[in-house]
């Protein structure tokens, strides 16, 4: 190949070389300034909270207070158990908004003193979101205020997580769960804390 015919391919490639980079550096361009705007007109949030949408706002402001947690955690479970259905009813039996069983409900209707209880009430959702917020305070005073192993005690049950929290394969203080043994809880409680985070920041909740 002659040294003429060398140049010119040379020169071809450097061009075309030349062309990728000019149009890498126009889609990168694009991207931030088209990230920004989808940002500044509040698109991104926009989706989040069709995503995480918030409901029955009085009720839960009302009982996450009474109960001393976050509101952003209440939504988060309220939104990980039953996406907002209060007629949502699981295949164990529990039942609303923060899907309670009927003997977990029966021991908070006593607690609060809530006179002629029937499971049917757990439909409404006053009554399960107050007995949801005092029914996981309570765990959470008992797992020494760790949301982690408060969650999971709610999704799995006390009785397993005592045995969890005992086992150094599971636990290595005593208070935190460094394995969740069931499958389902513990993609439960990366599902709270998921939305639990979601909620907080979106909605400047604390």
């Amino acid at each position: 190949m002659s040294s003429q015919k060398k140049r010119q391919r040379y020169n071809n490639s450097g061009c075309c070389l030349g062309r990728v980079l000019v149009l890498l550096t126009i889609f990168i361009f694009i991207g931030i300034f088209g990230y920004k705007v989808f940002n500044s007109l509040g698109v991104k949030t926009y989706f989040m909270q069709l995503k995480y949408p918030i409901k029955y706002q009085n009720i839960v402001e009302q009982y996450s207070k009474e109960s001393q947690l976050d509101s952003a955690l209440v939504y988060g479970i309220i939104h990980s158990e039953s996406k907002f259905d209060p007629y949502a009813v699981s295949k164990v039996g529990a039942k609303g908004l923060m899907q309670l069983r009927d003997d977990t409900a029966l021991e908070c209707a006593n607690a609060l003193k809530i006179t002629n209880f029937s499971a049917d009430m757990l439909f409404e959702p006053d009554i399960n979101i107050r007995m949801g917020c005092h029914y996981f305070n309570k765990l959470l005073k008992k797992y020494n205020g760790v949301t982690e192993t408060a969650l999971a005690a709610y999704n799995g049950g006390p009785g397993n997580v005592d045995k969890w929290l005992k086992n150094k394969e599971y636990s290595l203080d005593g208070e935190r769960l460094i394995h969740i043994p069931f499958n389902e809880t513990d993609k439960y409680v990366r599902k709270v804390m998921t939305a639990y985070k979601a909620y907080a920041d979106i909605y400047n909740l604390n």
